[in-house]
């Protein structure tokens, strides 16, 4: 993690759930929302081709819609709370793509409700 950012390697990248652990930790005194982002709408894409590799992305075994912005509660309850919410990716057909680094930025913020 640096200044805020994470860069995440999804690794050899094949159809299902990338083999990458990885969660969002949220220390929180109430209730709050999380938005989630994609930069390319939830397609990993090879540099500045029209090559793209779709993929969904769920957080706390929620998923999220990444074609626009997406809004997901956080867990109820009130008090101090330290959550730590499983952030899974699930790659779509990777067939007849063309070899490369795919990539995409993936903007997570949490906000109080």
């Amino acid at each position: 993690m640096n200044d805020g950012q994470a860069v995440v390697d999804l690794g050899e990248l094949r159809p299902g759930v990338a083999p990458v652990p990885l969660q969002l930790r949220v220390s929180s005194t109430g209730e709050y929302d999380i938005s989630v982002s994609s930069a390319n709408s939830g397609k990993l894409r090879l540099g500045a081709s029209d090559w793209s590799i779709p993929y969904s992305v769920a957080i706390g075994g929620n998923s999220i819609n990444l074609n626009g912005a997406s809004m997901l509660a956080g867990p109820g309850g009130s008090g101090f709370k330290r959550d730590s919410l499983p952030i899974q990716f699930l790659i779509g057909d990777v067939s007849d793509k063309r070899a490369g680094t795919y990539s995409d930025v993936i903007s997570i913020s949490v906000t109080a409700r």
